[in-house]
């Protein structure tokens, strides 16, 4: 992992400031996954261990994605420095930027204080130019927009990295592995248990788990060559491979392949091949502003009209409509 965290000292035990800055729009699941395990880690050894602050752009409120506001303790300008400073953001605008916000992450970061994102805040550290040759972690759905706008980032698809004294998470749950993470490393692992327990975590994942969820799960299947080819299919989405190739690198016929697709998940290949690449569109349309033309070339359809057809016979309206739908606010 990386850097031991400094705090100042409550009697015999350390407290730690961590400071969270949320972005207008920001995911209420990670925020609370990221806050709870700190509260519980605080009651269950009965000193306070940790202590958090809530920053937002103006001192007053910050908006979640969901709407619900959230009461904040300072504004970008006036808040004090924490230990470890955590932006929590979730769906962006492209070109979202305030200066006053990263002229403060680059002032952190020049004294040697550590800091941190879940889910899309990532994206703004990098467009604070403070990521360095750090390993960082972000939501699967706004990769894509971190690597073209910053290639050379050391971006991982793990659920979080912690790599000396930045620490990233991909958001939701995985915000709680990262503080559970945290707790081990500043008070152990049986307290961090204590804590997993008390959420029923279940068993504290590694940073090394990966974000999207495995095919044998996801999918419900046992069968190593429906596997194979649904990973292949998966790892193909944006230069859809014809079914014929897949059948060969999993040792069967097209015959054979489409009778396994229908024993397995009750369809055929071609339709699951092209539901893949739907949702994977889908979640482009609404956590992006991605063109829909680029959307369509990512996903492999050969032309917009093309996309938007088969878009809207899987989920009846089309991805323009589907974007009009999201509050400008959070997008």
């Amino acid at each position: 992992m990386g850097q031991e965290p400094q705090g100042r000292r409550t009697g015999s035990h350390p407290t730690m400031d961590i400071q969270f800055i949320l972005i207008d729009g920001f995911s209420m699941m990670a925020l609370t996954s990221a806050i709870e395990p700190l509260r519980a880690a605080n009651r269950l050894a009965g000193v306070p261990l940790f202590n958090w602050t809530l920053v937002s752009e103006r001192v007053g409120h910050a908006a979640s994605s969901s709407g619900i506001e959230i009461a904040t303790h300072y504004g970008f300008a006036d808040a004090p420095t924490a230990d470890l400073t955590i932006l929590v953001a979730s769906f962006l605008p492209e070109n979202y930027g305030n200066a006053t916000l990263f002229s403060r992450l680059r002032r952190l970061r020049s004294t040697g204080r550590m800091i941190g994102a879940v889910s899309s805040g990532t994206l703004l550290l990098a467009r604070a130019g403070v990521l360095g040759n750090h390993r960082v972690t972000i939501h699967w759905e706004t990769e894509r927009a971190l690597e073209t706008a910053f290639p050379h980032v050391n971006a991982s698809r793990e659920i979080y990295c912690w790599d000396r004294d930045v620490l990233t998470s991909a958001g939701g749950a995985a915000a709680m592995d990262l503080m559970l993470a945290l707790i081990t490393k500043v008070h152990g692992a049986t307290l961090a248990n204590d804590v997993a327990e008390q959420f029923l975590h279940g068993q504290i994942r590694p940073p090394t788990q990966m974000q999207r969820q495995d095919a044998q799960w996801r999918f419900r299947v046992n069968d190593p060559r429906l596997l194979k080819a649904i990973e292949l299919m998966q790892a193909h989405l944006g230069n859809p491979k014809p079914l014929s190739w897949i059948a060969e690198q999993v040792d069967l016929s097209k015959r054979q392949l489409a009778r396994l697709f229908s024993g397995g998940v009750q369809t055929q290949p071609s339709r699951f091949y092209l539901e893949l690449r739907l949702r994977a569109a889908r979640g482009m349309v609404l956590s992006s502003t991605e063109p829909l033309e680029v959307i369509a070339e990512i996903c492999g359809f050969s032309s917009l009209g093309h996309f938007s057809r088969s878009y809207k016979a899987q989920f009846g309206e089309s991805p323009s409509q589907t974007r009009r739908k999201i509050v400008t606010r959070y997008v």
